[in-house]
């Protein structure tokens, strides 16, 4: 038996191996009817989902057709023409032109005063079914040269997997069961992991051992490692929304709140937030919402971190797979990165919609690199060498223009490009800070000259600028020194990024300081990784290509954000170099010790690591639960809140908190009672100010306790007192919040 030292790739997941551009491989007739599966079942969905919702039929599953049909309509059969050798990379690239397609008619649909939903979703549906007719008439390849048909799994093999599914469906049933007993108002300055109870954290064991189990063996199962890492997913991102019974992160009501405006007027919500200039999301949401039959989008806030997360892991695990040259590290990569993952920043947001087509664009760059390297080292005696650091050899990748991969002709190579340009034009009109992101990528892979599309950085740079003035005009006409201001102060962009933020409770900065840790124990391993490949002639490009993400703390404090929005965006690089200097960690075994023992040893090692990563990633993703989290309380008292409103009224608060910005936007507005923005005590401001609404809670409570420092009961004390001085009654009282209501005239 192998241990982990052994650089065998996954079956399926090996690199292409040179050939004829172009070439077709010959399929087997089953192979062919299997490919013609998804194409034909994606085309009865493209006409299903428009009649359902033009006919409002109360179908069971509506709702998860209609996401189907945003991930699948019309990317599956573009992307079969496309006739790419990876199928990864494929599957990565429907979804995402899907998605772009989505957010790009959706803002076309806004922009020109054409707002119908079923009719735009017939429109792409004809596009979808011409397409698939296209492909079919061509017969569909998928498959890279000399690739085979899958054979059969030996009966060895099922019952492997079979024993791996067993242990992952108790790891779920674990998890369920840690849903709900754990007592999330117990969690405290600690966060989370004080609170999950020993049925969450035997879940993590189960999932690391089942994955760790796979990756000692000679021929890991890809099909296991995915269902691994999917329910390691579920275990990390879904716990607290599942336990709490509503969707957590306030500003994913926020925009639930922008959907709503979106749906109820046929136009963006310009003058009322800086993200209408980048309409997008929001408008794609509220088409999503029309075709779904539901109320609004709180129906997708629950399980979008999931989501998020799952669908990253197909394009993930292409890039991991570049960059580390093995199919069993670019999967233990994938654990590494969903342990990473503490940033919080994969909620019902537009961020991560647009950082899912980032990946996919570094995705298929990274192959296509990888794919010429190999084409080329393949022509040189004795291998690859790497590239001599003399002058002229940093100037030569300019104008170098790599060779085609293998199995895409120049055509085909065309049609890719114009794929990106649609993915970058939607990412462009989604997000302010993802284009600068992709712009850098771009350009990164024209210096080192491991890209082909030499202008598309270019392209892209020119559409951000076009639609920041024009587009965005009313973002940042007035503003301009906001914008800009920031541009070279590294020092005050990270002071407010990281130093400001440490502070409150010494039990909650301690935890913030863990989160520091982990993340400077994360980047060292990345680090050491990159060492360990300095010698090979792609380690410029990607360090560079991290050290990219890292240029934007020069550009933008984005709010004090901006260093989480760099582990954003150089993850999908960290995990992978994290992974090959974990790997050869965990490798290292004394001299003389039997093959065997070395594997157990593997074993028990990489399962103890994985644990532990996914233990951090719940103790530092956790920290804030307190008061980011929405209970199944804040909602309803935020629906009272909703059902009262009249157009002009005023609603107090103490944080920014809860679900209640989730509907009616734009017709009530706030009144801060905090001292610090109202220059009085939160009683006296009240009494003051007398906004006809006063919510507050217990989250509100957490904030104020754990991030300013204020005595626990700040927000009870203050609905004691309103409702002591007369001029305040109750209109809804929960464990979690409360509603007042001004009593008489203000």
């Amino acid at each position: 038996m192998a241990d982990l030292g052994v650089l065998e790739d996954v079956p399926g997941a090996a690199p292409e191996r040179p050939g004829r551009p172009g070439a077709d491989p010959g399929l087997r007739p089953g192979r062919l009817r299997a490919e013609r599966i998804p194409l034909l079942a994606t085309a009865a969905l493209a006409v299903a989902v428009p009649a359902v919702a033009a006919l409002d039929l109360a179908v069971p599953g509506r709702a998860l057709l209609a996401l189907a049909f945003v991930l699948t309509v019309p990317g599956v059969p573009l992307v079969a023409g496309l006739r790419l050798p990876d199928p990864l990379l494929a599957c990565s690239l429907a979804g995402a032109l899907s998605i772009a397609t989505a957010l790009l008619t959706a803002t076309a649909a806004l922009l020109t005063g054409t707002w119908d939903p079923v009719r735009w979703a017939w429109a792409l549906a004809l596009v979808h079914l011409a397409a698939t007719a296209w492909v079919l008439r061509r017969g569909p390849r998928t498959a890279g040269p000399g690739a085979r048909a899958p054979g059969r799994p030996a009966a060895r093999e099922l019952r492997i997997r079979a024993v791996c599914a067993a242990a992952l469906v108790a790891a779920v049933g674990l998890w369920w069961l840690a849903a709900g007993r754990v007592d999330l108002d117990a969690a405290g300055a600690s966060g989370l992991i004080g609170v999950v109870g020993w049925p969450y954290l035997a879940a993590l064991v189960l999932v690391a051992g089942v994955a760790a189990a796979q990756l000692v063996r000679r021929a890991p199962d890809g099909v296991v490692l995915a269902a691994a890492a999917l329910v390691l997913a579920l275990v990390l991102f879904a716990f607290a929304n599942v336990a709490d019974g509503a969707a957590g992160v306030p500003t994913g009501w926020r925009h639930v709140g922008f959907q709503r405006f979106i749906s109820a007027n046929e136009a963006s919500f310009y003058g009322l937030d800086a993200r209408a200039s980048w309409p997008a999301f929001f408008a794609a949401a509220a088409q999503l919402v029309h075709l779904a039959g539901v109320a609004d989008a709180s129906a997708f806030l629950q399980l979008a971190p999931f989501f998020y997360n799952a669908a990253a892991l197909v394009p993930l695990l292409v890039v991991a797979r570049c960059v580390t040259g093995s199919g069993r590290i670019a999967w233990l990569s994938v654990f590494v990165y969903l342990g990473a993952n503490w940033y919080q920043q994969d909620y019902f947001a537009p961020q991560a919609t647009a950082f899912l087509l980032y990946l996919t664009v570094l995705a298929t760059l990274l192959w296509s690199a990888a794919a010429a390297w190999r084409s080329r080292a393949a022509d040189r005696p004795g291998g690859p060498r790497p590239e001599r650091r003399r002058l002229r050899s940093l100037l030569a990748p300019l104008g170098r223009r790599p060779p085609l991969p293998a199995g895409l002709d120049a055509g085909r190579s065309v049609a890719l490009e114009g794929v990106l340009l649609l993915l970058a034009t939607a990412v462009v009109v989604t997000h302010q800070l993802t284009p600068v992101t992709l712009v850098l990528t771009l350009l990164v892979f024209v210096v080192t000259g491991y890209t082909r599309f030499r202008r598309l950085w270019l392209v892209v740079a020119l559409l951000f600028v076009g639609w920041f003035s024009y587009g965005a005009s009313d973002f940042w006409t007035g503003h301009l020194s906001a914008v800009v201001g920031d541009v070279g102060q590294v020092g005050a962009n990270l002071d407010q990024a990281v130093t400001s933020r440490v502070v409150g409770d010494p039990t909650y900065q301690f935890m913030q300081q863990v989160r520091l840790g982990w993340s400077l124990v994360h980047v060292l391993l990345a680090v050491t990784g990159l060492g360990l490949i300095l010698r090979r002639p792609d380690a410029r490009l990607i360090a560079l290509l991290a050290a990219s993400a890292g240029s934007l703390v020069l550009l933008q404090s984005y709010g004090g954000e901006v260093v989480l929005r760099v582990f954003v965006f150089a993850a999908p690089l960290l995990a992978p170099l994290a992974a090959i200097a974990l790997h050869r960690l965990l490798t290292w075994a004394p001299r003389g010790l039997p093959a065997r023992r070395r594997q157990w040893l593997a074993l028990a090692a990489l399962a103890v690591v994985l644990t532990g990563y996914g233990a951090a990633g719940t103790a530092t993703r956790g920290v804030n639960v307190s008061f980011e989290r929405v209970s199944a309380d804040d909602v309803r008292a935020a629906r009272v809140l909703w059902a009262n409103l009249r157009e002009g009224d005023t609603v107090g608060l103490l944080y920014p908190a809860g679900a209640y910005p989730g509907d009616r936007y734009g017709e009530w507005s706030t009144v801060w009672l905090r001292e610090e923005r109202c220059e009085l005590p939160p009683e006296a401001c009240a009494l003051t100010q007398l906004p006809r609404f006063v919510l507050l809670g217990r989250t509100q409570d957490a904030a104020l306790t754990l991030v300013e420092g204020s005595a626990p009961g700040a927000s009870r004390e203050l609905a004691d007192a309103l409702l002591r001085s007369g001029r305040y009654e109750v209109v809804y009282r929960g464990a979690d919040a409360q509603l007042l209501v001004l009593d008489g005239p203000r």
